[in-house]
């Protein structure tokens, strides 16, 4: 039965004051409410947001904050409209904290079937009370119960295609546009749905350390429910979202915490001991701690971030999982190694399209005019490591979209004007499920089809002698 969590200072003060009202709001659904509204109208990011929660808010208090701003966020444009089908005049006309009261209780009716309706309803009318002492009250109430009990099946959503898939599962018109046209709309819808599904979790193992399957056992005797993934030999995926730094081996350097496709960039690279390997864009040190594994810990990865606070997060990550041969550069990934290289991993920035369940408000930050841009710096950038790469020596390009500008039409305009390199098979680093998804050295790995995050992955060869 849902348990009603009591803010006893407020509480205190509330009957302190003359005629107050003696409703209630529970500490997570405060948080919730006033990050929400820091997101819409102070700009901030959710995660950032999520970062202001108190210590003394309890364990599973915050986890239900997560669940709601994340979710609400997430899920922004279905719920309005939804709630527009159900208001006498559209929610953008409300006031910003009774919208979001409105949001934040149709999500629970909605999306959240483990929290009984009537206590979602009483606390989003306590919560609108409070804000506006009688009409926001008597407006939520009405509202979501006309929303109790229905599902997302009983409203109505536009007649055209892009539209209502951007309404049914909460997306801009433009990435559906996107999908739509780069793939089809089935695949669009399918993808639409893919990406509002809880974000795979996954842990690399640290096999200088231990194998694979001694750190399962290792979490099974944690009571945490692990498997071997299909995708890279290191890796394990787990049912569920854990506290990571309660984990047994966190600080042993046992794991280290990576979607599965980021693994398969660095087999992709497939580095060799004694070889000087460049990880391009390396923090926070995923992809830079598993190149160093992959080749024993035996030669030198030139980790190379410009940011300050990422690098010092690979130096980091390298101290915890016990790797030496990492050296760290804090400049552009444009600018001029120290040296020639064996191998180069350019993990390129990028619109982020095949990861937008991990960050809640992406999707209505990004902007349909960056793909070009972004397209332009990620082909500078393959260019300019491109003149580091030791003759016959390896390039992987690898983004987290699924955008063939910067994906595929990035790699054709590479290759046309670059001729000493060809693209390389990759077929060896991925899993005997997938390999018949590989096209020309290309890999693209989309959430609905390989059921991991998004990814790109490109492997070219440089010629031996000048072409």
């Amino acid at each position: 039965m849902f348990r009603l969590f009591y803010n006893i200072n407020r509480f205190a003060k509330t009957l302190q004051e003359p005629g107050a009202s003696l409703s209630l709001v529970s500490p997570a659904r405060e948080w919730a409410l006033q990050l929400l509204l820091d997101i819409e109208l102070g700009g901030s990011f959710a995660n950032l947001a999520l970062n202001k929660l108190p210590v003394s808010l309890s364990e599973r208090d915050r986890r239900l904050v997560t669940e709601l701003v994340n979710g609400t966020t997430r899920m922004r444009r279905t719920l309005d409209s939804v709630l527009d089908q159900v208001l006498t005049k559209p929610g953008r006309t409300l006031k910003p904290t009774v919208r979001n009261i409105l949001r934040l209780g149709a999500y629970q009716l909605l999306f959240l079937q483990r929290i009984p309706a009537r206590a979602a309803i009483f606390e989003a009318v306590a919560a609108a009370r409070r804000c506006d002492h009688g009409g926001a009250a008597k407006l939520t109430n009405a509202v979501l119960r006309r929303i109790s009990g229905l599902s997302l099946d009983d409203f109505n959503w536009s007649s055209n295609p892009i539209q209502r898939i951007g309404e049914r599962w909460s997306y801009p018109d433009w990435i559906i546009e996107v999908w739509a046209r780069e793939y089809d709309l089935a695949t669009a819808q399918a993808l639409a749905e893919a990406q509002n599904r809880p974000p795979p979790f996954s842990l690399r193992t640290n096999v200088r350390k231990l194998s694979r399957e001694t750190l399962i056992e290792h979490l099974a005797a944690a009571g945490v429910r692990a498997q071997p993934s299909i995708v890279a030999p290191e890796g394990i995926s787990l049912a569920a979202f854990p506290a990571v730094s309660r984990l047994p081996g966190y600080r042993d350097g046992w794991w280290y915490v990576q979607g599965e496709s980021a693994m398969l960039a660095s087999r992709v690279v497939a580095p060799q001991a004694g070889e000087v390997i460049a990880d391009i864009g390396a923090g926070p040190g995923g992809k830079a701690t598993h190149l160093a594994e992959l080749m024993g810990d035996a030669g030198r990865v030139l980790a190379i971030e410009p940011n300050g606070s990422r690098l010092a997060l690979v130096k980091e990550n390298a101290r915890r999982l016990g790797i030496l041969s990492i050296q760290l550069l804090q400049q552009p990934g444009q600018a001029n190694l120290p040296s020639l290289v064996d191998r180069a991993l350019v993990d390129a920035p990028c619109s982020g399209l095949g990861t937008l369940y991990r960050k809640a408000d992406s999707r209505w930050r990004s902007l349909p005019t960056q793909l070009a841009e972004l397209a332009d710096l990620q082909l500078q950038l393959l260019e300019a490591i491109a003149t580091c790469i030791k003759p016959g020596g390896i390039l992987v390009y690898t983004t987290c979209t699924i955008s063939r500008k910067e994906n595929q039409e990035v790699v054709n305009t590479f290759l046309a004007r670059q001729p000493q390199f060809r693209t390389s098979d990759l077929q060896f680093a991925l899993p005997a499920q997938w390999q018949h998804d590989t096209a020309d050295g290309m890999m693209q790995i989309l959430p609905s089809r390989h059921g991991t995050e998004g990814f790109f992955i490109a492997r070219f060869r440089k010629a031996t002698v000048s072409t």
